[in-house]
This record gives structure tokens, C-alpha cells and sequence, in this order.
């Protein structure tokens, strides 16, 4: 087992843009294709399966299936993601989960005092503020956040889950949101916005350890090519290089590129973020089919550790060659961790 965890170290450091600083010995990389499926109950996975999720997760060389839930959905209940993690195990693959905030935060936490503001295009949702009235923190926000944190990352311990992904304050999505509705508040700076989300990643970062890994997305709605840069300067000088107890992810994935950007130079300006000294993951953009062997190029460009791509994909015309370029990225990856474990003369 040492040995197995040994080189899972090795191939985080292979990937990362410098070499990384001597990890734990016991610590766990996440590595090699997921498949990514939302869902918002048991019933809509349970619909889900035969069609879409059950013959996506049979695809040979995958690495594990991830689940994304709103937060409400799992609010106090957990079955939801016992059963995504039976669903995986099924198929002898590992789990993880990806919770939402934003417009998914559940009502309670707005009743405690959280301060939000209405989402435009729905009819009751709100979406917590990173900020009070005068800029500082959200205090509320933060104390429920850092429950449901500690809560999963004890469900996932407990469960050998070893990869956890969080959300940001959000508002659609688990991305970044430092869109207009957010810039509009009384109290925004974007000194107050970037501490609030500074704030964000010192709490995932209390919960990842050796044992668990934490991960963020880098991108959303921005501007945010300074914040992704600097937030993952935050997390170097927290844990130092290139640990695998911390994964930065893009989740604009596709033929332009990894961040969803809506041009050639904010793509370009996002990618300062794979100068950086940290492990990272990429994200598809959207659930249809790719150019794959083309796609699948930018992972070995951004030194990738593993992606997820979204179980729909694996129905479409392009599905054999999806299958192909994940048996390569697994092949890789793989190789990777025997040449690094490889005694030294």
C-alpha cells in the first residue's frame, strides 16, 4: 500500500509545472479519467443509470466516477452520495463528490442571516454575498460552509473517497462568480471579493491532508484572470509546491482551450495559472461530443493529473474514440508512476 501511495505522489509531481517539495508519504493523487454526472435526487440518478451513467462507467481504463449535487440535495441526508458511491464501487471505480453553493445553498443558511441577493431569470433563488455592507466578511456563510466541509470530508474518510470538490460562493455553478450581480453589491472591492474566496480556500484547506484531497475551480464568470492567479499563489504559499493535497481545476475544457474564456487573450492570461507550482484538473465545458484525440492533447499541455468528462459524452457518435484517448491518458499516467518510482543509481 506504502508503495502504491508512493507513486501516486511521484505522478502528481511529474505533472506539476515545478517539481514538487518531498510529500507525505501516505499522501493521494487523483489521476486519469472521471466520469461526471449531476444529479438533484435519488429518483433523477436512479433515471439516469440505464441510459447514461451505467454505460458511460463501463468504458475501460476510467479512474473513478464524480457526482455533483446541489447543496440542499444533500443537506443533512447523505444518501444521495451513498448511493453515487455504490453506483461507482459497482463498477469497481473510485468516487467523489462535487457540492454547489450559490443558488443551491439551502434556505436555512439565508434564514441565519447570510446575506444574498435575488438570482436574476429564477423566481425564488438567492445567492449568498462574499461580503457585508462595509466589505467584510460573511461571516454566516463561511460558519455553515465550514460545517458541510468538515461533515463530507468526514463522510469521505470514512468512506475512502479521496478526492472532495468544493464550491466557491457562487451563484449557477461551483465556479467563481465575480460577474456583475456581485460587483453591484454595497461593500464590493475586489480586495473584499478575493479575501472572501482567500477565506474559502483556508477552510478546504483545514480538511485536505494525506489522506483527502481538496479541489477548487479556477475559472467562471469574471473577470477573474487576476484571481485565478492569485488564488493559486495562496495555495502554493500555504502548502508549498506542487502538493497533491490541493488540486486547482479548469472547467471550460474543450477544443479552444480550458477555461471557457471568451476570447484567444483572457484564455492566454488564465493560463499564467499552469505556471504556478500546483496539481490541477480540467474540466469539460459542456456535456457533447469532441474532437477527443485533440481534446485530450491539452491535458498532457497543462501537465493534467486527471479530467472529468461528462457520462452523456460517452453516448454519442464519438464515443470510440473517446474510449481510445482515455486509455492513452491512463496509459500515461501509469507510466508516468513507474518511471518516477524507478530506483535512482
Amino acid at each position: 500500500m506504502r508503495a502504491v501511495v508512493q507513486n501516486a505522489i511521484l505522478l502528481a509531481a511529474a505533472f506539476a509545472a515545478e517539481p514538487a517539495s518531498p510529500p507525505p508519504p501516505t499522501e493521494q493523487v487523483v489521476s486519469g479519467t472521471w466520469v461526471l454526472q449531476q444529479v438533484s435526487s435519488r429518483d433523477e440518478l436512479e433515471r439516469l443509470l440505464p441510459a447514461v451513467i451505467e454505460p458511460a462507467l463501463a468504458t475501460p481504463h476510467l479512474r473513478g466516477f464524480c457526482l455533483r449535487v446541489p447543496w440542499r440535495a444533500i443537506d443533512g441526508d447523505f444518501s444521495l452520495l451513498e448511493e453515487g458511491r455504490r453506483v461507482a464501487r459497482r463498477h469497481g471505480l473510485a468516487f467523489s463528490v462535487r457540492f454547489m453553493a450559490g443558488r443551491h445553498t439551502p434556505d436555512r443558511v439565508f434564514a441565519a442571516g447570510c446575506r444574498s441577493y435575488r438570482v436574476a431569470g429564477t423566481e425564488h433563488d438567492r445567492a449568498p454575498v462574499p461580503f457585508l455592507e462595509d466589505g467584510s466578511p460573511n461571516l454566516v456563510f463561511e460558519e455553515h460552509y465550514d460545517h458541510m466541509i468538515s461533515t463530507l470530508a468526514a463522510w469521505c474518510r470514512a468512506r475512502e473517497v479521496r478526492l472532495l470538490h468544493l464550491a466557491w460562493y457562487g451563484q449557477n455553478w461551483a465556479e467563481l462568480n465575480h460577474g456583475t450581480e456581485v460587483r453591484a453589491q454595497r461593500g464590493y472591492s475586489y480586495e473584499s471579493w478575493l479575501n472572501a474566496h482567500r477565506r474559502l480556500i483556508d477552510i478546504g484547506l483545514r480538511q485536505a491532508g494525506e489522506d483527502l484531497a481538496v479541489e477548487l475551480p479556477f475559472s467562471g464568470h469574471g473577470p477573474l484572470t487576476d484571481a485565478a492567479s492569485a488564488f493559486a499563489d495562496h495555495v502554493v504559499s500555504k502548502l508549498g509546491p506542487s502538493r497533491p493535497a490541493f488540486f486547482c481545476q479548469a472547467n471550460g475544457w474543450g477544443p479552444n482551450g480550458e477555461w471557457g474564456a471568451p476570447n484567444e487573450a483572457t484564455e492566454a492570461a488564465f493560463d499564467r495559472v499552469w505556471e504556478k507550482p500546483i496539481c490541477r484538473g480540467l474540466q469539460m465545458i459542456q456535456p457533447r461530443d469532441y474532437p477527443w484525440a485533440e481534446v485530450f492533447a491539452r491535458l498532457y499541455q497543462t501537465r493534467a493529473t486527471y479530467c472529468e468528462v461528462y457520462a452523456s459524452s460517452f453516448t454519442l457518435a464519438g464515443r470510440e474514440q473517446l474510449a481510445a484517448e482515455i486509455a492513452r491518458f491512463d496509459a500515461r499516467c501509469r507510466r508516468e508512476t513507474s518511471r518516477l518510482s524507478e530506483p535512482r543509481p
